[in-house]
C-alpha cells in the first residue's frame, strides 16, 4: 500500500504545474550560465562540464532548489486537509506509516526527478557548436550520476525531510517556507563562524560544500577535470550524518502526526 501511496503522489506531483516551472527554470539557469563565459563552478583551468564543476552546480543549485523541493512536500498533508480528504483517508484500513511515507516518498521522488533537469541542460549545453572544444571533457555518465546520488540526493533528502516534518507539524505552507529562510539564515551563519574551511566545518555543513571544499583542497586542475568527487573520509561521513539527521526529522514527523478518523481543522473551520 506504501508504494500504491507514493505512486498516486509522485503522479499528482508531475502533473502539478510548480514542477515543470521549476524544470524549466533550473535547464534555462543551467543552460545559459554553462554557456556563457563565466559558467558556475568554473576556475583557472576547470573546464565546463569537469566532474568537479558538476559537483560544484550540484551543490550551488541544491540551495536554490530547496524551494522547490518545500513546494512539494508541504503540500503534501496541508492538501488533505484543506480538501477534507485526509478524514476520509485515514476512515480506511490504510495505516498511519503507510499514509505518511507513502506521501512523502512520492513528493521527494519528484523532487529527485525535477533535479535531473540541472545535469540534462549541462550536457545539452556541452553541445552547442559555439563553445570552444578545448574547455571540455568528453561527456561520462558517472560525473553527472556520482555528485548526483552523493551530494544532490542527499541534500534534497535531508531538505524535504525537514520542510515535511514542519508542514506536517504546523499545517501551514508559509511556516514550512519560512522554515526555508530560516535554514539557510542558519547555514549563512555556519559557514560564517567556521570560515568554510577544515574538519569541522566538512562535519557540521549540512549541505557538503565544506566537505567537497576540505577533500579537493590541494587537486590540481588536471584532477578536477578527470576525477569524480570521491565518496569517502569527512564526506562520507558528513553525508552519513546528516542522511541520518534527515530521518530524524521524518521519524519526528512521524511521532507529531495525528492519524485518527476525526474531522480535520480545515474541514471543521469550513463547518464553522
Amino acid at each position: 500500500m506504501l508504494i500504491k501511496i507514493a505512486q498516486f503522489e509522485l503522479r499528482y506531483q508531475l502533473r502539478n504545474p510548480i514542477f515543470s516551472i521549476a524544470v524549466i527554470l533550473f535547464a534555462l539557469l543551467v543552460f545559459k550560465a554553462s554557456t556563457g563565459p563565466n559558467s558556475i563552478g568554473m576556475g583557472p583551468g576547470v573546464h565546463r562540464n569537469a566532474p568537479y564543476k558538476i559537483a560544484q552546480l550540484y551543490l550551488m543549485l541544491s540551495v536554490l532548489y530547496m524551494f522547490v523541493s518545500a513546494a512539494f512536500v508541504s503540500n503534501v498533508i496541508v492538501r488533505d486537509d484543506r480538501t477534507g480528504f485526509g478524514p476520509i483517508v485515514r476512515a480506511t484500513r490504510i495505516s498511519k506509516s503507510q499514509y505518511l511515507f507513502g506521501r512523502y516518498l512520492g513528493a521527494f521522488l519528484a523532487a529527485a526527478v525535477g533535479f535531473l533537469a540541472i545535469p540534462a541542460a549541462l550536457w545539452l549545453a556541452t553541445l552547442m557548436p559555439w563553445l570552444d572544444p578545448t574547455g571540455l571533457e568528453p561527456n561520462r555518465l558517472p560525473a553527472y550520476l556520482v555528485p548526483y546520488l552523493s551530494i544532490a540526493l542527499p541534500n534534497l533528502f535531508l531538505t524535504s525531510a525537514l520542510f515535511f516534518s514542519l508542514a506536517t507539524m504546523t499545517r501551514s505552507t508559509v511556516a514550512t517556507y519560512l522554515g526555508v529562510v530560516s535554514l539557510l539564515v542558519l547555514w549563512a551563519a555556519g559557514v560564517a563562524l567556521t570560515g568554510g574551511q577544515g574538519a569541522l566545518a566538512a562535519y557540521v555543513d549540512p549541505l557538503g560544500f565544506s566537505a567537497v571544499a576540505h577533500l579537493t583542497r590541494y587537486w590540481t586542475p588536471v584532477e578536477l577535470n578527470t576525477l569524480s568527487t570521491p565518496i569517502y573520509g569527512v564526506l562520507l561521513w558528513n553525508r552519513i550524518i546528516w542522511i541520518a539527521t534527515g530521518a530524524a526529522f521524518l521519524g519526528l514527523a512521524y511521532a507529531r502526526f495525528r492519524f485518527s478518523t476525526g474531522t480535520s481543522r480545515a474541514a471543521r473551520g469550513r463547518k464553522g
